[in-house]
C-alpha cells in the first residue's frame, strides 16, 4: 500500500494525503455523490491549471474514487490562466461544468458523464460581453437558472438555455456585500434551497468585534433569503476551519443532503501556507422547516461513524494544531508533523476510548529533548520524555469517553523539537 493510503476510510481530510482539493462543490447524481474542487499542487499557490474530478456511492460515503483530470485549461480557446472554483449543474440529461480563471474570466464546458471529461468551452457573457468575477455557483430551481459570481459583491443572473448567456434584465449585484451592516460576504457563494428558502453559503469575514468585514475568512457562514435574489440575512456560521494549520486563510465549500443527512463539505490548509488545502467534511444538523444550521466543529471522524484510537494511523487526521505546529509532505510519501516548539502539538476529535489499558507509539525524529503529554479530554494520560531513538512507545490508562486526544510538546530548545512522522494506539489485551 502507498504510504499516501495509509489512513482509514472516511476520516478527515477524507481523500488520500496527497490530494489537495479547495472550494469542494458536492452534488447528487444518480446515486453517487460527486465532489467538484480546485485542485492544488503541494507548496505551491492557489488551484493549478486542472481540475479533478471525485465520486463517493450514497451507499457508502468513506469509498472515494477518483475519476481523472476532468477538464484543463488547455481546454479554454481564450485563456492560459490557472483554474479557480468550479461548480456543476445535470440539466437536460448532460453535465455542465461553470468554471472560473485567475484572470476573472468565467465559463462552461459539458459532458455526457458527470466526471468528465468536459469539453466545448465557451465564457459566461452578459449582453453580448463576458463577464468577470470568481467562484460561480449554480442552481436550477423552478424552470430556472441562477447563477452567482464575484468576490465581495455577490452578482446574480438567470442563464438562457444555451448555459452561457445570462438574460438581459436579470442581473443585480449587491446580493451579499462586506460593506458596512452587510453580512461580510469575501467569495465562494455557493447557492443551495433548504425547504422552501434560499440559503447562501459563502466564505465571509464577518466577526463579532468588527461585524461586518475584516476577518480572516476562515468561516463558512450562512445567509437565507425568501426568494433567490433575497434579501439575504446572514443567520450564521456553519464550520471555521481556524486552527487547522499556522497559516491558514480561507474557505470555501457547501452543503448538501445525502440519505437524509446533512454534510459540510470544506477545506483545511496546510504546510504552514495559505495553500495546499485538503478536502473535509462533517455531518451537521438542518432544521429544514425554518433554514437554521447548527454551527458545526472540524472533526478528525469526517465521513466514519466513530474514530477508534486504533485509526489514528497519521498526524494529518489531526483536526487542530496550535504552537506552531503543522503536517506538511516530505519526499517519499510521508506526511509528519512539523514546527513542533515548546507548548505546541496538536489533537484529534472525538475519539472513542474504552476503559482501559492503551500502548501509544510513536515514530519520530528528535532534534532537541522533548517532554510528550497526551491528555484525553483534558486529563493526562501519558507524560513523559521522548527518547532519543526512532521509535518511542508508552502505556496508558484510557476512562470510557468519546473526547479529544490531544498531543503536546515541551522543551528548553527554542527551536524545531521534533517531527512526528506516524503514531499507533493498540488496546492492551
Amino acid at each position: 500500500m502507498n504510504k499516501k493510503d495509509m489512513k482509514p476510510k472516511g476520516l478527515n481530510p477524507f481523500l488520500p494525503f496527497g490530494t489537495y482539493v479547495a472550494d469542494g462543490e458536492p452534488k447528487v447524481f444518480g446515486d453517487r455523490v460527486y465532489l467538484y474542487g480546485s485542485y492544488d499542487l503541494f507548496d505551491g499557490g492557489y488551484c493549478s491549471r486542472e481540475y479533478r474530478s471525485f465520486s463517493a456511492p450514497l451507499s457508502d460515503l468513506t469509498c472515494w474514487t477518483e475519476h481523472g483530470v476532468s477538464f484543463n485549461v488547455d481546454d479554454v480557446p481564450w485563456s492560459d490562466a490557472v483554474l479557480y472554483a468550479p461548480d456543476a449543474l445535470c440539466h437536460n440529461g448532460r453535465y455542465y461544468l461553470f468554471f472560473c480563471l485567475s484572470d476573472g474570466s468565467e465559463g462552461v464546458a459539458e459532458s455526457p458523464r458527470p466526471e468528465g471529461p468536459f469539453k466545448n468551452a465557451r465564457r459566461i457573457t452578459l449582453d453580448g460581453k463576458p463577464i468577470e468575477g470568481i467562484d460561480p455557483s449554480v442552481l436550477e430551481d423552478g424552470g430556472k437558472i441562477y447563477y452567482t459570481w464575484g468576490q465581495f459583491n455577490l452578482k446574480m443572473g438567470e442563464l438562457s438555455d444555451d448555459l452561457c448567456t445570462l438574460k438581459p434584465g436579470t442581473v443585480r449585484d449587491k446580493i451579499l456585500t462586506n460593506g458596512d451592516g452587510a453580512q461580510g460576504f469575501h467569495e465562494g457563494s455557493s447557492l443551495r434551497k433548504i425547504g422552501d428558502k434560499f440559503c447562501m453559503i459563502y466564505a465571509s469575514e464577518y466577526s463579532p468585534a468588527y461585524p461586518n468585514n475584516g476577518a480572516r475568512p476562515t468561516k463558512l457562514d450562512y445567509a437565507v433569503g425568501d426568494s433567490p435574489y433575497g434579501p439575504y440575512e446572514r443567520r450564521g456560521t456553519v464550520i471555521d476551519n481556524d486552527g487547522c494549520d499556522p497559516s491558514t486563510w480561507n474557505n470555501h465549500g457547501s452543503v448538501i443532503k445525502i440519505n437524509g443527512g446533512w454534510y459540510v463539505f470544506y477545506h483545511a490548509s496546510s504546510n504552514n501556507s495559505e495553500f495546499s488545502r485538503r478536502a473535509r467534511a462533517e455531518k451537521i444538523e438542518v432544521d429544514e422547516e425554518n433554514c437554521v444550521i447548527k454551527q458545526a466543529v472540524p472533526t478528525s471522524k469526517g465521513f466514519a461513524g466513530r474514530l477508534l484510537p486504533e485509526d489514528i494511523k497519521s498526524p494529518v487526521n489531526a483536526c487542530r494544531f496550535y504552537g506552531g505546529a503543522y503536517v506538511t509532505e516530505a519526499p517519499g510519501g510521508e506526511f509528519p508533523a512539523k514546527g513542533i516548539k515548546n507548548g505546541s502539538g496538536f489533537s484529534f476529535y472525538p475519539v472513542d476510548f474504552e476503559c482501559g489499558g492503551y500502548t501509544l507509539t510513536l515514530r519520530c525524529a528528535l532534534h532537541s529533548e522533548t517532554r510528550l503529554d497526551v491528555s484525553i479530554g483534558g486529563k493526562t494520560v501519558v507524560s513523559e520524555a521522548l527518547p532519543s531513538a526512532s521509535k518511542a512507545s508508552f502505556g496508558f490508562t484510557a476512562p470510557a469517553c468519546g473526547d479529544e486526544l490531544r498531543f503536546e510538546f515541551s522543551g528548553e530548545s527554542g527551536g524545531e523539537l521534533c517531527e512526528i512522522f506516524s503514531l499507533g494506539i493498540e488496546k492492551t489485551v
